[in-house]
């Protein structure tokens, strides 16, 4: 029997056993302790018995957890909390605790701070009742789209910061540190229009340099075709006095970084990810930052950041990126594996573009593979226990194929997925039911049937209008091309050769080819591997529901049981887990309270929680995606249970304390098979000038 609890800086999720199925059991209440305030509180529900309203004030004692892991999405930034979960019996509206003692969790914190790295996720989930809610409100008017634009450009609006979540503080952070510190900021960014943003960048002035690439954009049916979406805000960051480097690039290419390099006479920390300084990718997208404390990575960035320039003709107005030799000569060779400063993990770092010429986006008869993605399919392969990811819309070749692979491979291995293509997914059905799933899937058009799809990979959808039911309404899935606009894999996130790779690369071979990217993986990193492994599985569990309610509606929707057979997904006839997702969570073991346990800060968030949060309506249902037993098959019984989630986040970060010889190990076994040059791991001038 144990409970195990894991967090970011958004949310905490809580999973348990009590060693098998509980006779007469209908679920279970979910407390809440706050370890700093000394109070237990029971956490909300929606989900009711047949028969029963779902009245403002349930709780889970009221309407009982039919599943064995939960998502608080109420619990405050910068607490520490704990979980007591209770089994309860009896008839509905007169349930009591069961006769043996509860189950308490291993201790969490909601902060984003894990030592030398900071890990942050937003909340972009447009797909939830919440959010239609509050864009049919009438206040404005106008169409959902119309309004949410309208909305999360707002500087201040209640609906940008609840989407929005920490995101605006991290993309923040180290410009408003280099102001403070008399120090300088580099920049490297693609999409660039969110105003909020742009007034923190603005006030750099002299002291900050940016690199900025264009944004073509436009259609022949729009109209407006432009190579430069936001040339109004290049000339705005212009006149604000930043030295603005303009790298506009060749046709088939895009400059996609988004990092930001802090110097204090040295590198001394660097932001990167998926997000770029948009309000759509702020609030309409899912995406992750890190800041890492750490001057030998910003070091190397600060490096990549010279060679973009150098590689800028001229570099200044109207500069042309050549992606010359000297670039890519330079991004090929790679970089010495980093050990962070903390001791807590290792990163091995790639730029782009790092083949010795440009590509079309698929290898040629015997072309080796780019040698960042060589390392990221190496890592896939390796893979023990489980491969999670999100992804926008990685092209083909891509990761999809290697995790395809990986799953053939080893059956064994829990894999799951979202996505924004829906080629994507249906490339990983074809691939995993033994057909090509590099092949290229055929361009959708109207009234196409549906691409194939598994549900252990999934593209994103809302509730439309045909599939909306009782209160539920129509949500708006997206207001752009990206859904989810992560570029995320985690591999193994409780062992401790586990792997985070992030960055803003799209995992896919044209990236590596033609792009200006920076791809990250992280090794041996356990609170940072879990924090991403819970926002993979909070954003999939989204999604899940919605895939299942479009593909098995008879299925997708029930009151809660009135009786203990709702356990018969979770558990086989000799009490064995046979749940997928839950026997993942329950392969955790936290220790000594989950540490590192991030510094608290009272105020790591200004913001409010918003009262999006408590409002938020999806339903993650103990359906197809946490069985082993796939829908349509015998032997599983499908239960849905209406969950209060957040416009988004989602996160464990648990990591045990491990004795410094064990560490050790780990971090020596988590460095890659065949090591690359050796070079000095502090970077300085000299390496810049060696690199190229």
């Amino acid at each position: 029997m144990k409970a195990v609890a894991f967090s970011n800086n958004d949310m905490a999720v809580v999973a348990w056993t009590f060693g098998g199925k509980l006779a007469n059991c209908l679920g279970f209440a979910v407390h809440r302790i706050d370890v700093k305030a000394g109070t237990e509180t029971v956490l909300p529900a929606l989900a009711t018995f047949k028969g029963e309203d779902a009245t403002p004030g349930r709780t889970t004692a009221n309407d009982p957890v039919q599943k064995f892991f939960w998502k608080d999405v109420y619990a405050k930034r910068g607490g520490t909390y704990k979980y007591k979960i209770v089994p309860m019996s009896g008839t509905p509206g007169a349930l009591q605790p069961m006769p043996f003692g509860p189950l308490i969790s291993n201790q969490v914190q909601l902060s984003p701070n894990y030592g030398t790295l900071s890990a942050y996720f937003n909340r972009g989930i447009l797909a939830t009742q919440a959010t239609a809610h509050k864009l049919t409100d009438g206040s404005p008017a106008g169409g959902m789209v119309d309004v949410l634009k309208a909305r999360i450009v707002t500087i201040g609006d209640q609906l940008r910061m609840d989407l929005a979540g920490e995101m605006i503080e991290a993309l923040t952070t180290l410009p408003d540190e280099a102001l403070s510190s008399n120090g300088e900021l580099l920049l490297a960014l693609y999409e660039f229009q969110d105003p909020e943003l742009i007034q923190h960048f603005a006030a750099l002035r002299s002291r900050g340099s940016l690199i900025l690439s264009n944004m073509p954009g436009g259609t022949k049916k729009g109209g407006d075709l432009t190579n430069d979406t936001y040339a109004q805000e290049r000339q705005q960051i212009k006149a604000a006095g930043l030295t603005v480097i303009d790298r506009f690039m060749p046709s088939n290419s895009i400059g996609h970084n988004k990092f930001q390099v802090l110097v204090n006479g040295t590198p001394q920390a660097v932001l990167f990810g998926s997000t770029n300084c948009t309000s759509n990718a702020l609030c309409a997208q899912t995406n992750n930052t890190i800041i890492a404390r750490s001057p030998a990575m910003a070091q190397a960035y600060a490096d990549y950041w010279q060679r973009l320039k150098d590689d800028t003709v001229p570099p200044g107005n109207n500069g042309k990126a050549e992606q010359g030799p000297a670039l890519r000569e330079a991004d090929n060779k790679g970089l010495p594996t980093i050990t962070l400063e903390d001791n807590s993990g290792t990163v091995d770092l790639w730029f782009s573009p790092n083949t010795l010429k440009r590509r079309a986006a698929k290898p040629g008869p015997g072309e080796e593979t780019p040698p960042d993605l060589k390392m990221v399919f190496d890592a896939i392969a390796g893979a023990k226990q489980a491969i999670l990811f999100l992804v926008f819309e990685p092209g083909s070749p891509s990761i999809i194929d290697a995790i395809t692979d990986a799953l053939k491979a080893k059956p064994s291995l829990f894999v799951r997925g979202a996505v924004t293509a829906p080629q994507a997914s249906g490339a990983f059905a074809v691939g995993i039911t033994g057909g090509d799933s590099s092949a290229k899937q055929p361009k959708r058009q109207k009234g196409d049937p549906p691409l194939p799809e598994d549900f252990r990979v999934i593209h994103t959808r809302g509730v439309t209008k045909d599939d909306a039911f009782d209160q539920w309404e129509a949500e708006l899935n997206q207001a752009g091309h990206a859904v989810i606009h992560d570029k995320i894999v985690v591999i193994d996130p409780f062992a401790d050769d586990c792997i985070v790779i992030t960055g803003s690369h799209n995992l896919g071979y044209k990236a590596s080819y033609n792009n200006d990217e920076n791809l990250v993986i992280i090794r041996a990193h356990r609170a940072v591997a879990e924090a991403y492994a819970a926002h993979c599985l909070d954003v999939y569990d989204h999604y899940a529901w919605r895939y299942w309610l479009q593909t098995n509606p008879n299925t997708a929707w029930h009151s809660l049981a009135s009786d203990d057979s709702w356990q018969n997904s979770y558990f086989s006839a000799d009490n064995q887990v046979k749940s997928a997702e839950l026997a993942f969570w329950l392969s955790a073991t936290p220790a000594a309270d989950a540490l590192p346990t991030p510094v608290d800060q009272a105020s790591a968030s200004t913001r409010a929680r918003p009262g999006l949060q408590s409002a938020v309506g999806g339903v993650a249902p103990a359906v197809g995606p946490h069985s082993l037993v796939p829908t349509g098959q015998t032997g599983t019984s499908k239960r849905a249970t209406t969950k209060k989630r957040a416009a988004k986040s989602g996160t464990p970060k648990s990591t045990a304390t491990k004795a410094k010889a064990a560490k050790t190990k780990a971090l020596k076994k988590a460095r890659p098979a065949k090591a690359r040059p050796a070079k000095k791991a502090t970077r300085v001038k000299k390496a810049k000038k060696k690199a190229k």
